[in-house]
């Protein structure tokens, strides 16, 4: 049954987001050739100071989410109506903390605007739209962590399926024909309220004891351990979105709202495939959070190396196909050859994308194992050694230098929770993880240069047929190598079996 609802969830959770990203690239096409370089760099800088914003929620969907496992599989509804009643209140109350601080920030932001050739009117009033479009979520997307939590995502994945559908058409139709970004994202922020109102609707009648629950007092014990997990994960949020979220405002600080608009349509394409990489993520994590409430050490761990196995398989075909196809895409279909990037910057883009994939199994087991306190003692020092390395190489080296900052960053968080989750949960050896990890790395180094190698031999410039080849070549070539390399390793015959066995309960499944 887990299985079963991990598949359904990452059906419609890649499909999903194989549909926002192809309407998405038209929609940042239109905004690029219609608006400008600099708008896309203006609204990807406001993005990020109001996720730097954002952290006032405190990590407490993560708290709730992990306290519902547990809740839900005993059907204790008074646990669940209390932590969910919780949850409400708090998030009126970061609702308001960011509104005020939303309007404390309203002054400042055209400094983290460099060269940018708008209004202060203008850029004010983009930033006021984006801090209501936040906001109108805490207050009304809350309900939709009990889907998450009860292995129901695939709901909300269809949910939000159609709301990006009708945003991104909108922008699409109002940005061409009327070249007023502010429309559209008022649209925006119409259609997302309307799908949350929604949401909490379904909610309230798959799960009609909240609604009757709904004014109970709370669980002071449940409560307390909530408010303790909050505590750890607050640190480790804050991290977080200082890790992603200072990129484009260190950039455009010391470079240009330009250089972040041409960065930025580099990163909708490994943004993209990042968001395919957390849908799979966030699909299966619910079945490994219910399977690790079983607390099988040896069978969590093996569950671990197979997970790792598979995301190492997505980021070897996904970083040789970015590395090879990026440049012609940017500059001979997409966009044009004034948007296109250098090479070096493809190249640590790619890296940052590479370990940010495969360090994603170690980052779910971190969350489904309830190891908040472990995650805080690290985070904070990644962020300022991100910000650090940042601030230090962005005058030598430009906007690689940024980058760079972040690879390292990444690298240092995913070694420790490596340590941490073997130490503290397996109680083990991390030996064998830790050569797995190894030999992946140097695997998709390879793969990505054995993939560039051949496609920049037969690519054509400006010729589709060729374009088409080498996107064929980008995701065989490395499929074939690993399929050749692991066909007869345990981890690769446990994924043929797992799917073996999804095939033979097909029937059920319709049924």
């Amino acid at each position: 049954m887990r299985i079963q609802k991990a598949l359904k969830n990452s059906f419609f959770s890649l499909l999903g987001q194989i549909v926002l990203i192809l309407i998405g690239f038209v929609s940042q096409r239109v905004m690029n050739l219609r608006l400008g370089a600099e708008l896309v760099g203006m609204n990807g800088v406001i993005s990020n100071i109001i996720a730097m914003l954002s952290v006032t929620e405190l990590g407490v969907a993560s708290a709730i989410v992990y306290h519902l496992y547990g809740a839900l599989e005993r059907e204790d509804e008074n646990q669940v109506a209390t932590l969910m009643n919780f949850y409400r209140k708090a998030y009126y109350v970061f609702a308001a903390v960011i509104t005020g601080l939303g309007l404390v920030m309203l002054p400042f932001v055209p400094i983290f605007l460099k060269s940018s050739p708008f209004s202060l009117a203008y850029i004010r009033m983009i930033y006021l739209l984006w801090l209501v479009r936040t906001v109108l979520s805490y207050l009304l997307s809350y309900r939709r962590s009990i889907l998450i939590a009860d292995q129901r995502e695939y709901v909300v994945s269809i949910v939000t399926l159609l709301v990006n559908v009708v945003n991104y058409t909108g922008i699409i139709f109002i940005v061409e024909f009327t070249k007023r970004y502010e429309i559209a994202l008022t649209l925006n922020i119409i259609v997302e309220a309307a799908s949350n109102l929604w949401l909490s609707r379904y909610v309230n009648k798959k799960y009609p004891y909240l609604v009757r629950m709904r004014k109970s007092p709370l669980q002071k014990g449940i409560v307390k351990k909530v408010v303790h997990n909050i505590k750890d994960i607050f640190i480790t949020r804050l991290a977080s979105k200082l890790l992603v979220s200072t990129d484009n405002l260190i950039i455009s600080g010391f470079i240009s709202v330009w250089t972040v608009g041409l960065y930025n349509n580099y990163c909708l394409v490994t943004q993209s495939l990042q968001n395919i990489v957390l849908a799979v993520s966030n699909a299966i994590q619910p079945s490994v959070g219910h399977m690790f409430i079983e607390e099988d050490q040896e069978k969590n761990c093996q569950v671990l190396r197979q997970i790792t196995f598979l995301f190492f398989v997505i980021a070897s075909v996904a970083c040789a196909a970015v590395f090879s196809l990026i440049t012609p895409f940017v500059g001979d279909f997409w966009l044009n050859t004034n948007y296109v990037m250098g090479l070096p910057v493809v190249a640590v883009c790619v890296a940052n994308f590479c370990i940010f994939t495969v360090s994603m199994p170690i980052q779910m087991m971190m969350g489904v194992t309830g190891l908040f306190d472990q995650e805080r003692n690290i985070s904070m020092i990644v962020a300022l050694v991100n910000l650090a390395l940042s601030l230090a190489l962005v005058k030598p080296l430009g906007i690689i230098g940024v980058l760079i900052g972040t690879f390292v960053s990444y690298f240092v968080q995913m070694a420790y929770r490596v340590f941490i989750f073997f130490r503290t949960y397996v109680k083990r050896s991390s030996r064998s993880y830790v050569l797995d990890m190894i030999q992946y790395f140097l695997l998709s180094v390879g793969e990505t240069a054995v993939v560039y190698l051949a496609t920049s031999a037969v690519y054509k410039k400006g010729s589709l047929l060729s374009f088409l080849l080498i996107i064929l070549m980008a995701a065989g070539i490395p499929l074939c190598i690993n399929v050749l390399l692991f066909f007869r390793t345990w981890r690769f015959q446990s994924i043929l079996g797992l799917a073996r066995m999804l095939l033979k309960k097909e029937p059920q499944v319709r049924a």
